[in-house]
């Protein structure tokens, strides 16, 4: 995924903040130089990495560091924070802005870590360094985005999540939450796209993605995988218009786009019938699920539409066995484990 997707995906979630917190203006700070072609490559697999442990505030607003997720280089643990995604009402936010780690409400939450929620905002905005002329804001919220280090000895500080709004108490807790839990996303998505150690294997073999996929459970934690499934419901549509070359070779450029929209090391599985299987850490499944429809509109074409369906089952740990993605899917209803069961016996014959 090259850094101009991903900053496109950040865009989508600051578009995602602002709508759950009726926000005015929704602002995503990173460390400076994160996103640039000379970020920091991830260094040895961390030996605590689990991206569900809690972040989120607790009722006195302190917020739990995850410590082993990210390796930041010296070049970015300097001390600041770079816009690199809005969404907002205004059309007089600082370009380029970027913000000392410390300085002002929003540099504090970067350095401490901990969320804020400032209601009634009875400030200056130009308080802030976001705006070039003054907004008349009543309340505002930050909440960090983890960006631990490896180097337990290495100074940390985290991205920012920040919405203001020019309605007094704006913010309810669920809104707080909501945001949190974007804040989270975010962290997820810059892992796994930036720092997940790439993959090289190109194997699409049933064996290959059983692998990868109890790889990924090991990773990220057994009862964290969710099981996507895509079908292609215009296909035969598709073969009579276009014929049939046509039609395959649409179905396997969704293929390589899909490929492309994924971390590589969410695994992807072609079925004897042509439908789609990936595995997915379920944090981030409904995000990768607007992503991949809005892949198949891109394939829609004046003669016909290009119909997917999808379906998601949660993977669970097997007490007796631990983490069998086989068994798993074997249980699913049908008919999944019946085409699954194909799958399995062609691949072992």
């Amino acid at each position: 995924m090259s850094i101009g997707q991903i900053r496109e995906d950040l865009k989508k979630l600051a578009k995602l903040a602002a709508n759950v917190s009726d926000a005015h203006s929704c602002i995503l700070f990173l460390p400076t130089g994160l996103l640039t072609s000379s970020a920091p490559q991830r260094s040895a697999e961390p030996q605590s990495f689990h991206p569900h442990a809690p972040h989120a505030s607790s009722p006195q607003g302190e917020t739990i560091e995850l410590k082993k997720v990210f390796h930041l280089g010296p070049d970015l643990a300097i001390g600041s924070i770079e816009m690199v995604a809005t969404h907002s009402a205004s059309t007089c936010l600082v370009r380029d802005c970027r913000i000392q780690v410390g300085n002002g409400l929003i540099g504090w939450v970067a350095e401490n870590a901990r969320s804020i929620h400032v209601a009634p905002f009875d400030m200056d905005s130009s308080v802030l360094g976001i705006y070039t002329e003054t907004e008349p804001l009543k309340s505002l919220v930050a909440v960090p985005i983890p960006m631990p280090t490896e180097n337990q000895n290495a100074r940390t500080f985290s991205g920012v999540l920040m919405c203001d709004s020019r309605k007094a108490f704006s913010f309810t807790k669920p809104q707080m939450k909501h945001l949190e839990e974007i804040a989270t996303l975010a962290s997820r998505l810059l892992f796994w796209t930036l720092f997940k150690k790439e993959t090289t294997s190109t194997e699409n073999s049933w064996d290959s993605f059983l692998t990868k996929t109890n790889q990924l459970s090991e990773a990220i934690g057994h009862d964290s995988i969710e099981l996507v499934r895509i079908s292609l419901d215009s296909f035969a549509e598709l073969e009579s218009a276009h014929g049939i070359s046509g039609a395959v070779q649409q179905s396997e450029q969704f293929v390589r786009l899909i490929q492309q929209a994924l971390p590589p090391h969410f695994p992807l599985v072609r079925l004897p019938n042509g439908d789609i299987l990936v595995a997915l850490d379920n944090m981030m499944t409904v995000f990768f699920q607007n992503k991949i429809r809005t892949l198949a509109n891109h394939l829609n074409d004046q003669v016909k539409p290009f119909i997917i369906r999808l379906q998601s089952f949660s993977a669970k740990a097997s007490r007796a066995r631990g983490f069998d993605i086989d068994a798993i899917l074997r249980s699913l209803p049908a008919p999944v484990s019946s085409t699954i069961g194909k799958a399995v016996g062609g691949s072992r014959a």
